[in-house]
């Protein structure tokens, strides 16, 4: 399955949308409640909708109910804090804000809980949601740890920072600090 989601990824880098979603479509198939494929689908429409200058309210909301439908079913963080994104991207400010809250809630009981091996990510994920609910202060300083927890973190987490602080509209000394928290 892993190859065959490489193929998806490399027909998406060539921007080859409609043979890069036939294949994972196939995959999803075979595996419908899968949390790796069903991540990988949301994904997928996110790149399609950012490669359309996002513009396409499609692909928006298809992302949303992707990224929400995953995380319904596999409970995955990453998917909460995406849906919670493209809440916010859609104009759904409390319902964005509710969403970001309990993804950063259950994020930091599994830090308190000792998941050492995902505290980065964790931590990422709760950056996420404080930019989210507009604590931009809490945000640099939990992307601070994310990144101090995990270098690759950036280049995970450094698309929804960038979406989101556009929605938002702040390019204060503050926008700065966060994106330089992630070292991007």
């Amino acid at each position: 399955m892993d190859r065959i989601l490489e193929r998806v990824f490399a027909f998406a880098e060539k921007g080859d949308w409609a043979k890069a979603e036939k294949l994972l479509d196939r995959l999803l198939m075979g595996k419908p409640w899968d949390k790796k494929l069903l991540l990988s689908k949301a994904k997928l429409r996110k790149r399609m909708w950012i490669a359309s200058n996002c513009e396409d309210y499609h692909l928006l909301t298809d992302c949303f109910h992707l990224f929400s439908r995953c995380h319904l079913l596999t409970g995955n963080p990453e998917a909460g804090i995406n849906a919670a994104t493209f809440l916010l991207l859609m104009g759904d400010e409390q319902e964005a804000l509710r969403k970001a809250t309990e993804v950063a809630r259950n994020c930091r009981t599994r830090i308190m809980g000792g998941n050492r091996e995902l505290d980065g990510y964790y931590a990422a994920i709760v950056a996420e949601a404080n930019l989210i609910m507009g604590n931009l202060e809490a945000a640099e300083i939990w992307y601070d740890t994310a990144y101090s927890e995990d270098i690759k973190i950036a280049e995970s987490f450094r698309e929804n920072m960038e979406l989101i602080l556009e929605h938002i509209g702040t390019e204060s000394k503050i926008a700065m600090k966060i994106r330089s928290s992630l070292r991007a």
